[in-house]
């Protein structure tokens, strides 16, 4: 009886070993990792401006666009909250006085693995001032740190293909 006492305790106590070494804290997510980056913690929200957007269609030279300083000024705000929704809105100078403080706004997402952003404009304007109501498709993140977004779009129109190249600076 002693035996068989000792025996069950023994594998009691080596079930629990077993069970408590498992996992405490699941790694997170790619994209729940890359949305605190664009984003903030949950609940927060984080501004970028665009520094540079250039393309290049099918075999031609990259071209770079250029900017009115009336765009560079923009500002794009993510919020990491359960929409997920971010808003544009003219910086300090607006390229045409008629035009409203937010010029866009709409909700955003990544992949699973953290790799592509969509971002999925519902409420805009008719600026011209408009970035991701023209470029709706979803993008692969180049690159994003705490201070620095770099995205690119691959486009196809009537058969040419387009790479878009947009990056952002923390604002």
């Amino acid at each position: 009886m002693k035996m068989k006492l000792t025996y069950t305790l023994a594998l009691m106590t080596l079930s629990l070993v077993i069970i408590s070494c498992g996992e405490d804290d699941p790694e997170p997510l790619q994209s729940e990792v890359q949305a605190v980056l664009l984003a903030g913690e949950k609940g927060s929200s984080k501004s970028w401006k665009v520094t540079d957007i250039n393309y290049q269609e099918g075999t031609d030279p990259i071209q770079n666009f250029a900017f009115d300083p009336c765009f560079l000024d923009n500002i794009y705000t993510f919020r990491n909250n359960d929409a997920q929704d971010y808003e544009a809105t003219e910086g300090a100078t607006k390229c045409d006085s008629i035009d409203p403080t937010i010029i866009e706004s709409g909700v955003w997402t990544f992949t699973t693995d953290g790799k592509m952003i969509i971002v999925l404009p519902d409420n805009l304007t008719y600026s011209y001032n408009i970035l991701f109501a023209f470029l709706t498709y979803p993008a692969t993140v180049v690159e994003l740190t705490d201070t620095s977004l770099k995205i690119r779009m691959n486009l196809v129109d009537d058969g040419i293909n387009a790479v878009y190249n947009i990056t952002f600076v923390k604002n």
